[in-house]
């Protein structure tokens, strides 16, 4: 049901940055609609930078220098170590 709602507000989003573009050029031309693309560019920009430091906060910090960097990494040194991953892990 979430997935319904960010479709619906995206779809809301593009209807407006379409209409601002238009507006823009019935009313100061075209160097108005570039003033207005850049700026819902700038603002797309800063969402997605916005979504992806929260993403990333949520890691849990390596332990040590021999640490792997990432879920793929951590799964290859335990294989190579031979501890166990774990069936949920293994059966995939």
């Amino acid at each position: 049901m979430a997935v319904r709602g960010v479709r619906l507000g995206g779809a809301l989003v593009g209807l407006a940055a379409a209409l601002a573009v238009v507006v823009a050029y019935l009313f100061g031309g075209p160097r108005m609609v570039w003033i207005v693309a850049a700026a819902e560019v700038a603002l797309v920009m800063l969402d997605v930078a916005r979504r992806f430091r929260v993403r990333g906060q949520h890691r849990p910090a390596p332990d040590g220098p021999e640490a792997a960097h990432c879920e793929r990494c951590r799964r290859a040194r335990e294989r190579l170590d031979g501890r166990s991953v774990g069936d949920a892990v293994r059966h995939q």
